[in-house]
């Protein structure tokens, strides 16, 4: 790990994006700005003293060079950011420390899917369950951005079984927990636990929750979910979705049907498609909407609302390995999500051997995320100039 940080974790262009512009000798640059960002460094405990790991928080760094410097010295197995706060974290003994702005954030978890796949559970992944990730960051990408007019959308695969977003936005940095919290639950269509789940769509479906639905879940649905999960043919996966017709009835018969039956999990859909259709033009109204919030319930993102929900909630930072598999967190191209592949991401091992590079997700922190932020901040910079010469001018005239 050691040999990774130092030799091939882009230290000076993350503490660039985390500078927000302030590292620039820029007269209206907020000098203090980057000493003021936490950084936790998670570090492995020494096998003799019992293994496990040890969080070395508020740490604080007064340029990229002091941050490279103290990686190369500490060694962490990954790396994790935190807010800007109103002082130096290293200065809280003597002064209350108080978070001032952060990225807003968003963590999905491939665990939280796990009562609807057959592929795998827990920490496993495979091609199978991964598009499950895709779909997450196509309905989240768009909706952040259409909805809440965000731009500067970092998207990060975990390393592991999950992926992170990271919003760069002046506007999404300086919300309150309350306003982060109020975007998180926007996004939270599906809530609870196993059959407690929930869908919280209203009928008609919000237009956002259309948009999804109408974009990105009804073609996944039949097109990978259904053929690759097969929860059709599950016994346990049958009777999960059968209760989510609220027609007894129904759910009865069509639980007869399969019992005997040897269609897939597509034909069977089809099945419960016309079943439930045919009931609605005899006017069972309590069947509207019914198909739409069963694939809801199994497809649509779910969000874990707690990391978003707080300013001063540390996240694993972009380009760290995860220790578990060796994999860098690389960055992810939202218009190229269908072929992201989480198996064929560097890994250490690969990156020492020189059998991979992180050409490629350098390139792509820059091209769908990092330019457009750099050449945000020194417009901000220059328009704060400009703005002072005016306010100046203005006094002199006065």
């Amino acid at each position: 790990m050691y040999r990774y940080y130092k030799q091939f974790y882009p230290a000076d262009l993350l503490f660039k994006w985390l500078a927000h512009g302030n590292d620039e000798r820029h007269a209206r640059a907020e000098k203090t700005y980057p000493s003021r960002r936490e950084f936790c460094f998670v570090l492995d405990k020494e096998q003799e003293e019992g293994g496990g790991e040890i969080f070395a928080r508020y740490q604080s760094f007064v340029d990229a060079k002091d941050f490279k410097t103290n990686v190369e010295r500490k060694k962490p197995a990954r790396i994790e950011f935190g807010p800007i706060c109103n002082r130096r974290p290293s200065d809280r003994h003597t002064v209350e420390l108080k978070p001032e702005e952060r990225e807003l954030v968003f963590d999905i978890d491939m665990t939280d899917y796990d009562d609807v796949r057959t592929c795998c559970k827990e920490a496993g992944i495979c091609g199978k369950c991964w598009p499950l990730m895709t779909v997450a960051l196509k309905v989240l990408d768009v909706g952040l951005r259409e909805d809440f007019g965000f731009k500067h959308l970092l998207w990060v695969y975990s390393g592991r079984r999950g992926i992170h977003c990271w919003i760069s936005d002046e506007r999404a940095r300086k919300l309150s927990d309350e306003a982060r919290s109020a975007v998180a639950e926007y996004f939270a269509v599906v809530k609870g636990e196993g059959q407690g789940r929930r869908v919280l769509s209203s009928t008609p479906m919000h237009p956002s929750v259309k948009r999804a639905y109408d974009g990105v879940l009804k073609q996944y649905w039949i097109e990978s979910y259904l053929p690759t999960q097969r929860i059709l043919e599950d016994k346990t996966k049958l009777e999960q979705l059968l209760n989510l017709i609220p027609d007894e009835n129904i759910r009865e018969d069509l639980a007869s049907e399969f019992a005997t039956s040897s269609l897939n999990s597509v034909d069977r859909w089809g099945v419960i498609e016309r079943r439930v259709q045919d009931s609605l033009k005899k006017n069972n109204y309590k069947l509207t909407g019914a198909l739409e919030k069963i694939i809801l319930w199994h497809i649509y993102p779910r969000v874990d609302i707690e990391v978003s929900r707080h300013m001063n909630h540390l996240l694993k930072g972009p380009f760290c390995v995860h220790p578990k598999t060796g994999r860098v967190c690389v960055p992810m191209d939202p218009a190229t999500a269908d072929s992201f592949n989480p198996e064929l991401v560097p890994t250490v091992v690969d990156l020492d051997s020189g059998a991979q590079t992180l050409d490629g997700a350098i390139k792509t922190f820059n091209d769908t995320f990092w330019n457009a932020c750099a050449r945000e901040n020194i417009e901000r910079l220059t328009a704060k100039t400009r703005q002072a010469k005016a306010e100046q001018q203005s006094g002199m005239e006065f």
